[in-house]
């Protein structure tokens, strides 16, 4: 599984902001869904495929809203962007 840095998911917000008028409403929100993804325990990963951990950051980032508005949609296309860069690998 692909980790997920904060730069990365916030590069994401900032398209997703300029496209639908919204503003980033907590950028520490931000770094914790793009923990999501990534996230071990004792070295294992947590999800057991890309699918699932593409629907956890999808959820993290609806419960944690760190944007403005548009949360739902932000997650939606975060939680596709994050599936497709994990078909490249």
């Amino acid at each position: 599984m692909r980790p997920l840095s904060p730069e990365q998911l916030l590069i994401i917000a900032d398209e997703c902001c300029a496209t639908w008028g919204t503003t980033v409403r907590s950028y520490s929100a931000i770094c914790a869904a793009a923990a999501i993804p990534g996230a071990k325990l004792e070295g294992l990963a947590v999800f057991d495929s890309p699918a699932a951990a593409a629907t956890a950051l999808t959820r993290g980032i609806e419960r944690l809203e760190p944007l403005a508005g548009f949360n739902t949609d932000f997650a939606s296309v975060a939680g596709e962007i994050y599936l497709r860069w994990c078909e490249g690998e």
